[in-house]
């Protein structure tokens, strides 16, 4: 090929793509109030899926934290027998799936009780005459799904009687917070579901939108289409403008999304950390660019899908 044949191919590409851009712009502005329609609707649809996804995120984190923090709790009776208590924690200790066992000695408990839960008023502990609180084996697991496995393999432990400060009521010598953990999982799923419930519908409604809007596009333009048709204009040349015009509403409701949804971040997120500051409640740059390219990347499949079906359905070339 020539360079002169080169040139001229190139020169007539950006003559096209120029042309595909004017139109799809004059396309929307000419039927405003349904490409304005369908730009709400695929903003509020991008929203919840940015919604949905930065939630799941900031859920998923504080999940994850909690779950760090999951471990079992053994309350032992004063004057437990040392050797007792030993051969029970060689047991745990043994145990494939727990990580470490660390003894808590009264005195310690109590001074960790001053430090955190009474350390606005350390005086409560000084005034006590007696240590009310019991010395206990703290359990941290290689895998905290593992908990209700090993709580029941502790209870099974012969020795676990003799320890425990309540061998009437041994349940309640034991203390872990695997249901806090169930609980999120469970909200975490609710929240999907609901989310994606919206979404599907939202979909459908901008597709629904985006076709009508390109259908009475191309109703307004079906004379100057015909002209195209009989002086040789390809398929593609006729559709790509209606294309675009699909693409230029979802990328505008998909712009608007990400405004909202970074300026709810800019003022709701450090109030939010403020609020709950004991949870890991924020969003990192790299998951708001995740959300952002997954939000640009759903708004041009919508528009490309609902033009598309639209011109399949009104436009036969």
């Amino acid at each position: 090929m020539s360079s002169v044949t080169r040139i001229a191919g190139c020169t007539a590409m950006a003559i096209n793509v120029g042309y595909f851009v004017r139109e799809s712009v004059q396309s929307f502005r000419r039927n405003w109030v349904m490409s304005l329609g369908a730009v709400i609707t695929i903003y509020l649809s991008l929203l919840i899926v940015g919604a949905s996804v930065g939630s799941s995120m900031v859920v998923g984190q504080v999940v994850r934290s909690v779950e760090e923090k999951v471990s079992i709790r053994i309350f032992l009776k004063d004057g437990a027998a040392p050797a007792d208590v030993d051969a029970l924690n060689k047991a745990l200790v043994g145990d494939a799936r727990v990580k470490d066992v660390k003894y808590t000695s009264k005195e310690e408990a109590l001074e960790e009780l001053k430090k955190t839960t009474l350390a606005d008023s350390p005086e409560i502990v000084d005034q006590l005459e007696v240590n009310p609180l019991p010395a206990s084996l703290d359990v941290n697991l290689k895998k905290p799904q593992d908990v209700n496995a090993v709580v029941e393999t502790i209870k099974a432990n012969p020795g676990f009687l003799k320890v425990a400060d309540r061998p009437d009521n041994p349940e309640k010598s034991l203390k872990y917070g695997q249901q806090i953990v169930n609980q999120l999982f469970a909200f975490t799923s609710a929240l999907r579901v609901i989310g994606a419930v919206f979404i599907i519908m939202l979909a459908v409604i901008s597709l629904i939108f985006i076709n009508n809007t390109i259908r009475l596009a191309i109703y307004a333009r079906r004379k100057e289409i015909g002209i195209m048709r009989l002086v040789g204009a390809s398929n593609w040349f006729i559709r790509t403008p209606f294309l675009l015009e699909g693409m230029l509403q979802s990328l505008l409701g998909a712009f608007l999304a990400l405004l909202t949804l970074g300026s709810v971040q800019w003022f709701l997120m450090p109030k939010l950390k403020e609020t709950i500051s004991f949870l890991p409640v924020s969003l990192s740059a790299g998951a708001s660019v995740q959300i952002s390219l997954i939000l640009i990347l759903s708004g041009v499949i919508i528009g490309l899908a609902g033009s598309a079906v639209a011109l399949r359905r009104y436009l036969k070339v």
